[in-house]
């Protein structure tokens, strides 16, 4: 079985949707896995053993015309379309796949002749598993979470960051200013971190957001290590398993954490369902606003002591 999978954005919805080709790996003997991504799609699946070949989509009618000629030459035999966007929509009808499968979703299933319901399992990537039973995979074995493989070159560029000590790693941006906690709180934990706590603060961010760092070092009474640019998102996830600790907002660079099995503190203003309910991931919220800075001292303190 020849299977394409489409996510084309965003970045933590790549990661969430990667493990489904581990699970069709392990199930459907010989299955071969495609996935359809953007550019900044292709880095966090590049690497993962599970997915045989990364197709690329670019912006523009040109690019999306060779990828459609592209994807009917590799003659799947199913698309999974977790996406359903527009653009998803048009691969999938013009792929001449004869399994097309998506989630049912109102009167706009016209491009699928497999139809899913959708079930509340607690977790954005178990939810999704539920796709594949349109393939007939019931019930994987495990709770799945996701992987981002990490290329070696991208190891051997962060010892300067990596200090001897205890390390946390923090993010404390958001892509919208609305879900970050705010840079006082951030400032706070940083200082708790190290004079109570005896651990290093390494603090990481996203291409346009050095000015948030800027504004952190001025909150911050102990200080803090950061990368003099962005790293990438193989530095990222490298730097996060390498730490005791990650704690950030309810972005990509916690999934990325989660992706690590680094113990992971995400704080958000409600419970989301985005991140597993695991022993070494912990969301703190206080029910449609952020918690106090109090709330989240005494989670980090519990998870680590």
């Amino acid at each position: 079985m020849k299977v394409l999978v489409i996510q084309i954005r965003q970045l933590g919805d790549v990661l969430l949707s990667s493990p489904l080709g581990r699970v069709i790996k392990e199930s459907i003997k010989g299955a071969e896995v495609h996935f359809l991504t953007s550019e900044i799609g292709k880095d966090i699946l590049t690497g993962n053993p599970f997915i045989d070949k990364i197709l690329v989509i670019k912006n523009g009618i040109k690019s999306e015309l060779k990828t459609i000629l592209q994807v009917r030459k590799e003659q799947y035999d199913t698309i999974i379309d977790i996406q359903r966007t527009g653009r998803s929509k048009r691969f999938t009808l013009l792929s001449g796949a004869p399994l097309s499968i998506a989630f049912k979703k109102g009167k706009e299933n016209l491009y699928y002749n497999k139809l899913i319901e959708w079930k509340n399992h607690g977790y954005t990537v178990w939810e999704r598993m539920e796709l594949l039973r349109g393939i007939g995979i019931e019930n994987p074995i495990k709770p799945y979470l996701p992987e981002l493989y990490i290329p070696t070159q991208e190891t051997n560029k962060l010892k300067e960051l990596i200090p001897e000590e205890n390390l946390a790693v923090l993010v404390p941006t958001a892509r919208k200013l609305e879900k970050m906690w705010g840079l006082e709180n951030f400032a706070m934990l940083i200082d708790f971190l190290k004079e109570d706590l005896d651990i290093s603060s390494v603090v990481c961010y996203a291409p346009g957001e050095e000015k948030f760092i800027k504004k952190l070092q001025n909150f911050s009474k102990s200080g803090f290590t950061f990368p003099e640019k962005p790293l990438s998102i193989g530095e990222l996830a490298f730097l996060i398993r390498k730490a005791m600790l990650f704690v950030g907002n309810n972005s990509f660079a916690s999934h990325v954490a989660v992706s690590q099995r680094t113990k992971t503190i995400v704080i958000d203003k409600r419970k989301s369902g985005w991140f597993p309910p695991v022993s070494f991931v912990r969301e703190v919220y206080s029910n449609g606003e952020f918690p106090d800075f109090e709330k989240v001292q005494k989670a980090v303190k519990e998870f680590l002591l």
